[in-house]
């Protein structure tokens, strides 16, 4: 699926609503995102469903800024790839 980088307090991955009510199931509490060959775990908030369907994390951060891809311009995420392996577990890339 096209996901798109996020900023708030922190760096994240904005999932979308469409995204999240097709890929993700709401008995999740958390993901885990293979990054650079780590698997990472990133809580699912409760507003994940309603109001701000991302999740982020410092793993994201660092993967951003090492990969050269923030910070980024106003309104000018970038788009990203988030692959579902199986479940709950998800691989992210460019």
């Amino acid at each position: 699926m096209t996901v798109t980088g996020w900023r708030g307090g922190t760096y994240g991955v904005r999932v979308g609503h469409a995204n999240a009510a097709q890929y993700f199931d709401k008995s999740w509490p958390d993901i885990q995102v293979l990054i650079d060959g780590s698997f990472h775990k990133f809580a699912l908030t409760p507003t994940f469903w309603t109001t701000c369907p991302e999740f982020r994390g410092e793993a994201i951060r660092r993967w951003f800024l090492r990969e050269g891809i923030a910070p980024w311009a106003h309104r000018q995420p970038p788009k990203l790839v988030l692959s579902q392996l199986s479940g709950n577990r998800f691989a992210l890339s460019l």
